[in-house]
């Protein structure tokens, strides 16, 4: 009888121990699969984490600096659902190297909208009061860009505080919200699509961009993931939402610079690129009232 019990007591360990083995394998897999590799910092860019006090707490934020910030207009570049900064990191690289001070915040409720475009806003209210020193940035001179989630809650921030430019890259709206704030916009829009799909509610920012009365430039990047706009992006967010294709990265990135410099900088070489949208082959659904 005795044997019997060590017996089944040694299939239970054993039993226990798979088990464990398999959370814990499953662990490093999804924590591998949820990396990301920090873009480099090239061409004079410099980075330094900053926290921002807002009416609706810290926000934690990276900032980045060009080689040249003396009178650099500012972007804020925003992550979507279930994400944070770094994966928005690339895209502060990318337009610190084209003159711009960019900041990239964490929000900070996983899916409270409205209080996560009061903390945005904040951070656009803070930077026009100049409580932080962003080394000689233009703080009137200020442009929002919202990917997925981050699409609604800078466009609710951009209603509570004006700013002079907003992008949604593939934004997403969620019970019409977005739709209702839109219309109110006085500023230049942007509005870059991908494919409709589960994770962009079927392209229902169709809606936000019809609401836009301001000058607005808007299209869809033929063959491309919800993803796309993510950078960098994660294995397993591609498993889940499909795998981009660079290509598509790339217009989003240069559609989305070509009107910021065009607004913020008044480049004229980015406002005829503009111009030219519509005869672009990887583009499609274009409408372009901005020019």
């Amino acid at each position: 009888m005795l044997y019997g019990v060590i017996s089944a007591m040694r299939k239970r360990y054993r039993a226990l121990l798979f088990a464990t083995s398999l959370l814990i394998l499953l662990g490093v897999a999804i924590q591998h699969a949820r990396s990301t590799v920090p873009p480099t910092l090239v061409d004079g860019v410099t980075k330094e984490n900053v926290k921002w006090e807002t009416s609706e707490g810290d926000v934690s934020t990276y900032v980045y600096y060009p080689a040249l910030p003396k009178d650099a207009p500012v972007v804020i570049v925003v992550h979507g659902f279930t994400r944070s900064r770094r994966y928005m990191a690339g895209w502060g690289v990318h337009l610190a190297r084209q003159g711009f001070v960019v900041v990239v915040p964490t929000q900070p409720f996983f899916s409270n909208h409205v209080r996560n475009g009061r903390a945005l806003a904040g951070i656009v209210k803070s930077i026009r009061a100049g409580t932080k020193n962003l080394r000689s940035a233009d703080a009137n001179s200020v442009g929002l860009v919202g990917f997925s989630m981050g699409g609604l809650t800078t466009l609710l921030a951009a209603k509570q505080e004006k700013v002079q430019a907003w992008v949604g890259l593939d934004p997403v709206d969620m019970n019409g919200m977005g739709r209702q704030v839109a219309g109110s916009l006085r500023s230049p829009c942007a509005v870059l699509k991908a494919e409709p799909g589960m994770w962009n509610m079927h392209g229902n920012a169709n809606a936000m961009i019809e609401a836009i009365k301001a000058p607005k430039l808007a299209f869809k990047v033929v063959g491309s993931k919800h993803l796309a706009p993510e950078e960098p992006t994660d294995l397993l967010g591609q498993l889940a939402c499909g795998f981009k294709d660079h290509k598509t990265t790339v217009l989003f990135r240069d559609y989305t610079t070509d009107f910021l410099k065009a607004v913020l900088k008044n480049d004229p070489e980015a406002l005829a690129r503009l111009r030219n949208a519509g005869k672009d082959a990887g583009l499609a659904e274009v409408v372009n009232t901005f020019n």
